[in-house]
Parts: structure tokens; C-alpha cells; sequence
């Protein structure tokens, strides 16, 4: 695999260095993204953990009469969602100005003394390389904003004794199964987040291939042990686990 990843990028003008470089990147998005989502260990990350806050929140919010608190918090929410899209957005339009001022860029970094010599093809490859990243987040953050909108909806629909004595007949919907489905889609939404904010760390790794392909794997390794930690050892899920401990022992 190495061999014809070296093979395809020696053409451009890329070492063998920068070839085991992209595929240690590679491997370790994709790994990170098999752990953290998929894997056994899968349930102590601190995403696992907020997820059962999410669904104790659903199943507050549809027997909260008026669901005021719940709408201004579910927006409240989705403010961070489009802030990250739209910088996505910026930062791929930036890059793209990048690809055009490609001569300028090469010879910024030849008079780096602590980076190797770049051709324009290398440059407009890397630049690829991190609009591509960003561009995956974006999509994140845009279907993660839409899911959110639809848990708005959601909210807006749920059961309401109010309404129903209005109504003269009981709503017939079961309010714990539409708390929990809620929860799901919540958590969903959530999910694609946290992927596209995990994008822009790895991006960060793949700026440091400007440099140098020794700094990007070291940039790699240090944002993937960063979000390794943050995922099942950072204080903030130690705490959660001690509220969950608390909630089980009531």
C-alpha cells in the first residue's frame, strides 16, 4: 500500500517520508473515528456520556409545560453549529485563494530555513489536501445544523397536556417512546458535530505538512492523543460519571 501511495506521489514530487506521513494521517482519522463511534470502548467516551443527558433532557421536555426553556436551549445550540459551518465555508474560499497565489506561497516557505524545498504541484496537492478536510466538515456541521432543526420540530410536537385538555381528548402519542426517539436524533445530530470539530484538529496536523512531513506526524500523533484523552480521560467525563453515579444511586 505504502509502496503505491510512494509510487503515485513521487510523480509530484513528494519523498517517501511524506508518503508514510499521509498514511499514518490516513489510518489515524480513520481510527479515531472506528474508537470513538463504533468500537467497543465506544460507550466511555464523554459523548456516550452526554447522551444519556440528552435523553434525560427529552424526557424532561415532554412533560415541561410551557417547552419554552427547551426551544431557547435547542438554539441556543445550533448558534455553535452555524458559526462552524460558515467558518468552514470562509476557510475553504481562503484556500482556494491559496491554489492562486501558489508562486508566492513557494517561495514564502523557501525562505523558511527550517522546511524542504516545495515544488508548485507539492503546494497545490497540500492545499488540496486541506480543502477537502474542510469541506468534509462543512457538510458535517451542515447536516448536523438540519438535524437540529428537525429536534426544534420535534419539540414543538411533542405531547402536551395543555393542549390536549383544550382538545377535550387525551394525545394519544406515548410520551416516553417519543422522548427516547428524540433523544436518539439528538444524539445523531450531536455525533455529526463532533465529527466535523474533530476534523478541524486533524486539519491543524495537515497544515504542519507545509512545513515539514517530520512536523506533520508529529502533529498527528499529538491530535490524535489530545482527542483520545478529551474523549475518556479528560475531567469533565470523570464528573459525568460521578453525576451518572449519583442519578443510579437515587
Amino acid at each position: 500500500m505504502i509502496s503505491s501511495i510512494v509510487q503515485v506521489l513521487s510523480t509530484a514530487g513528494f519523498t517517501r517520508l511524506d508518503a508514510i506521513a499521509l498514511v499514518i494521517f490516513a489510518i489515524s482519522w480513520v481510527m479515531h473515528y472506528w474508537i470513538v463511534n463504533s468500537s467497543p470502548w465506544r460507550h466511555k467516551t464523554i459523548s456516550a456520556k452526554m447522551s444519556l443527558f440528552r435523553q434525560r433532557w427529552m424526557t424532561n421536555m415532554v412533560y415541561r409545560n410551557p417547552k419554552m426553556p427547551d426551544t431557547l436551549i435547542q438554539n441556543t445550540l445550533q448558534y455553535g453549529v452555524l458559526f462552524f459551518a460558515s467558518t468552514s465555508i470562509l476557510i475553504v474560499g481562503a484556500l482556494m485563494a491559496g491554489l492562486g497565489a501558489s508562486d508566492q506561497a513557494i517561495k514564502l516557505l523557501g525562505d523558511l530555513p527550517f522546511t524542504a524545498g516545495t515544488t508548485r504541484s507539492v503546494w497545490e496537492i497540500k492545499v488540496l489536501l486541506a480543502i477537502l478536510i474542510f469541506t468534509f466538515a462543512f457538510f458535517k456541521f451542515a447536516w448536523s445544523y438540519r438535524l437540529f432543526n428537525y429536534v426544534l420540530i420535534l419539540i414543538g410536537a411533542a405531547p402536551d397536556d395543555s393542549v390536549a385538555s383544550v382538545r377535550g381528548t387525551p394525545d394519544a402519542v406515548d410520551a416516553e417512546e417519543y422522548a427516547r426517539r428524540a433523544g436518539q436524533l439528538h444524539t445523531l445530530g450531536a455525533r455529526h458535530f463532533t465529527t466535523g470539530l474533530n476534523s478541524y484538529f486533524f486539519a491543524l496536523a495537515a497544515c504542519a505538512w507545509f512545513l515539514s512531513p517530520v512536523l506533520f506526524i508529529a502533529a498527528t500523533v499529538w491530535v490524535s492523543l489530545v482527542l483520545y484523552r478529551r474523549a475518556f480521560w479528560s475531567a469533565f467525563g470523570k464528573t459525568l460519571g460521578n453525576i451518572e453515579e449519583l442519578d443510579a444511586g437515587s
